[in-house]
């Protein structure tokens, strides 16, 4: 599973996950991308985090912004489940 973070058309940033090839998270803004990686214990990736926001910004392709689009008429993003981590055997799910 990896996490990208893409900034959308509308200047807010979007989660997106290869697990699902969909964006898990739309609109956000910066504190609340920071929020959401302290919140599911990535804290070893909030400075990667921060990076894809400001010096490595990556735009969200014509194709995303039509996953994010979809996302917006349903009222909510795609959910991952439950995730293992490496060999620990240790699950994060989308609560």
């Amino acid at each position: 599973m990896a996490w990208r973070i893409d900034k959308q058309a509308n200047g807010r940033f979007a989660i997106y996950s290869s697990r699902i090839d969909d964006y898990i998270v739309i609109d956000a803004d910066e504190a609340e991308i920071e929020r959401i990686y302290t919140e599911k214990g990535i804290k070893v990736y909030l400075a990667s985090a921060r990076a894809q926001m400001t010096t490595r910004v990556t735009p969200v392709a014509a194709a995303g912004e039509e996953k994010i689009e979809a996302s917006r008429l349903r009222g909510s993003t795609p959910k991952e489940g439950s995730v293992p981590i490496g060999v620990t055997g240790f699950t994060m799910g989308d609560d």
